[in-house]
């Protein structure tokens, strides 16, 4: 049934109540068994041995490789949200319940409120992807992308999926509306510059069918993570397996689609390494009731090391501060001197913080982090009341906002600070995009509207605005944000492009310089210039003048991009400028 048979009217209310349909996915990957190995291919499929994947240093002696894991000396710090998940004899993560940290009362002069819910239409929870799908039908002629499919030198499968017409917000869309090649859907887009016109698309829960004949998710196999190669404005698709049986991108320590999987989180290129963010997420034992979220949570965070050309892993490890409370490199953004890792929960199992109406939840904080620019195994420092701080438990919120989810993604661009947020996730259809000079604020929201799905149609949902690291001819942002039906295995099993992102503009604001603070002002309520380092190893302090660049970085931009206007599936933009540290449920600026 096409998107103009459903009345628009009795979507809107409803389409709130939507829950988990989305990321849901995994969720639904909880019933797929990944595995690699050699499988018969589909036809037109060049047919591939699996190929073992590097050697996982999963618990290499943390006093040697990152001595700071969870306190001074590689010690978990008794009672820390940051503490290194306890593992295994043999180096596995135990899968915990663990707490997600607690929300403080917010202090903003507009509360948060919850999105409304409606009764008569529940959000969908439990999200089931194909188990074992049958074997696939002989092929009448050979897909187009049959005669690319090979493995690389990283023991990748790669097969080429086509070209947009350009890198423009309009042409992408068209792009990822479409089937691209094996892939049918996917969403949870992150993108990493490479360097040059090349650069690394990571999506979470993709459906992938080499033989071309499956035009339904339940007939295609199913992955928790898979990878795009985008060189100029053409894209390649990458994950391990083979083409009967794909496997993740990145399998991690181990992928076990019922148990515990991997997902993309942040990701930058330094020193010509590229490191990525992955949280490691774990199935729950029972799913939380409607509108609860979803059946799952992040268990412990680990960084990625790949090799930019080949994209083959060179390390993968846990994170230096490998806790979820919050997840550290949520999205991470450099500027001249330090890389930033922005720190979000990530939390969705509502039901593991007393359930939907007993908000604002924990990941409607933004924490903040850093380390020197590209040394992202490093010991990292957080952002505090005062300044900064090697001591993870002085780290205080930089923003706190909305009611379920902030999902910020900022990126450091022309020399400020832009980040773009679906506003409570799967729960609205809020889009924001919020300037600033330092990134931890103040942020000033610049607009603020809604964006609706591909068309409009009401079976469907947005989430995941995410940010693509260049902006177009016209000097515009160019975002993309993930789509699903509300209820997958009814309205998206069937229509396999209900579930691909969208791309659209949005206006590029220049950001203010804060006025300068009064000297009677608390520092908790301005933005300073001076900082306070709290080094590990003394009780005393030192105080020094952090570094800002406001105009010495440019843009990664392509030359073949064209002035586009944001599609159909955006309403009319409504642009709302407000004062520093004013957005809505903001925590005061620091």
């Amino acid at each position: 049934m096409a998107a103009a048979d459903f009345p628009r009217g009795q979507a809107i209310g409803r389409r709130f109540a939507l829950v988990g349909s989305v990321a849901a996915i995994a969720a639904a990957g909880a019933l797929l068994a990944a595995g690699p190995g050699t499988a018969s291919t589909g036809a037109g499929s060049q047919e591939v041995a699996a190929v073992d994947q590097p050697t996982v240093r999963a618990q290499e002696p943390l006093d040697a490789r990152r001595p700071w894991v969870g306190g001074a000396n590689g010690a978990s710090v008794p009672g820390s949200a940051h503490a290194l998940p306890p593992t295994t004899a043999r180096g596995d993560v135990v899968p915990l319940t663990t707490v997600s940290m607690p929300v403080r009362p917010s202090t903003s002069l507009t509360p948060a409120t919850a999105p409304p819910q409606d009764d008569d239409d529940p959000s969908i929870v439990a999200r089931p992807v194909p188990v074992d799908p049958p074997p696939a039908p002989p092929a009448a002629t050979l897909p187009a992308w049959a005669e690319s499919t090979h493995r690389t030198a990283a023991g990748l499968l790669s097969t080429e999926v086509g070209c947009a017409d350009d890198l423009g917000a309009a042409a992408l869309d068209r792009f990822f509306a479409q089937r691209l090649g094996p892939v049918l859907g996917w969403d949870y887009q992150h993108v990493t510059a490479l360097g040059g016109d090349r650069y690394l698309w990571l999506f979470q829960d993709a459906f992938i069918d080499h033989s071309g004949t499956a035009s339904t998710l339940d007939r295609s196999g199913f992955v928790h993570n898979a990878a795009l190669l985008q060189q100029g404005r053409c894209f390649r698709l990458l994950h391990g397996g083979t083409s009967g049986a794909p496997a993740p991108f990145e399998p991690g320590t181990g992928t076990h689609s019922r148990s515990t999987w991997f997902w993309p989180m942040g990701g930058e290129l330094h020193d010509g390494r590229v490191y990525v963010v992955w949280v490691q997420m774990v199935k729950d034992a029972v799913d939380p009731r409607p509108p609860d979220g979803l059946g799952w949570h992040p268990a412990s965070t680990w960084i990625a090391v790949y090799d930019p050309a080949t994209l083959a892993r060179i390390d993968f490890g846990p994170a230096p501060d490998a806790g979820v409370a919050p997840i550290y490199g949520s999205a991470m953004a450099s500027d001249a001197t330090h890389t930033y890792l922005f720190g979000n929960t990530f939390e969705q199992n509502l039901a593991r913080e007393g359930g939907y109406w007993e908000g604002p939840h924990s990941a409607t904080a933004i924490y903040l982090a850093r380390v020197p620019r590209g040394q992202l195994l490093a010991r990292p420092e957080y952002r505090t009341e005062s300044g900064w701080s090697y001591d993870a438990a002085q780290s205080v919120p930089i923003l706190r906002r909305h009611w379920v989810e902030f999902p910020m993604q900022p990126r450091w661009i022309d020399g400020q600070w832009v980040a773009v947020a679906a506003v409570d996730g799967y729960w609205s259809e809020q889009f924001s995009v919020d300037v600033a000079i330092e990134p931890w604020g103040p942020w000033t929201t610049v607009e603020s509207r809604r964006v609706g799905p591909r068309g409009d149609d009401p079976t469907m949902n947005t989430y995941h605005a995410h940010l693509l690291p260049w902006r177009d001819a016209a000097g515009d942002l160019v975002v993309s944000m993930s789509n699903n039906a509300r209820d997958m295995r009814r309205d998206a099993w069937a229509r396999p492009d209900r579930y691909r992102p969208t791309v659209f503009t949005a206006r590029w604001v220049a950001a203010e310089a804060p006025p300068a603070a009064s000297t009677t002002t608390s520092p908790t309520t301005s933005s300073s210039t001076s900082t306070t380092t709290v080094a590990p190893s003394t009780s005393s302090t030192t105080t020094s003048t952090s570094t800002t660049t406001t105009s010495t970085s440019s843009t990664t931009s392509t030359s073949s991009t064209t002035s586009t206007s944001s599609t159909t599936s955006t309403s009319s933009t409504s642009t709302v400028p407000t004062s520093a540290g004013t957005g809505a449920a903001d925590e005061p600026q620091r």
